[in-house]
């Protein structure tokens, strides 16, 4: 056959490998030994680590636990509503031909809860702002 491929993998099929020499075959011994021993050391230490892992877990879930507390109890202490501020402005004509004035008007509700048992508060702060017009009539 003319295939590169088919040449290059008869080719690699052909050959075959050298059999190692007696100073490979010695060292190749002599590190398997050695690892066996220094595996035996880290299964060691490994099973050590695990156990004092494991002891500090247990320690953390069974000695640790916090009792949650309760859930706030908030209730209603004050609720305030301040003074409408009132703003005018000048009139302006509509697309029918009416007028009409502008008017703003902001004020701001706050409310304070309070839990007594654990001294704490939470304040609702509401700042409100509306717009709208004044029907203005024309004689």
């Amino acid at each position: 056959m003319t295939d590169p491929d088919h040449d290059i993998a008869e080719a690699l099929a052909s050959l075959r490998p050298r059999p190692p020499g007696p100073g490979v075959t010695e060292r190749l011994a002599r590190e398997l030994d050695a690892s066996a021993s220094r595996r035996g050391v880290i299964i060691a230490w490994s099973a050590g680590l695990s156990a004092l892992a494991a002891a500090l877990v247990a320690a953390f879930v069974f000695l640790g636990v916090v009792a949650e507390s309760e859930a706030p109890q908030y209730q209603l202490v004050r609720a305030d509503r301040s003074r409408p501020e009132v703003q005018l402005f000048r009139p302006v004509q509509m697309d029918d031909g009416s007028y009409a004035r502008p008017v703003r008007v902001r004020w701001e509700d706050t409310t304070r809860w309070e839990d007594a048992r654990n001294q704490t508060y939470l304040i609702d702060y509401r700042p409100n702002d509306q717009l709208g017009f004044l029907w203005l009539e024309t004689n």
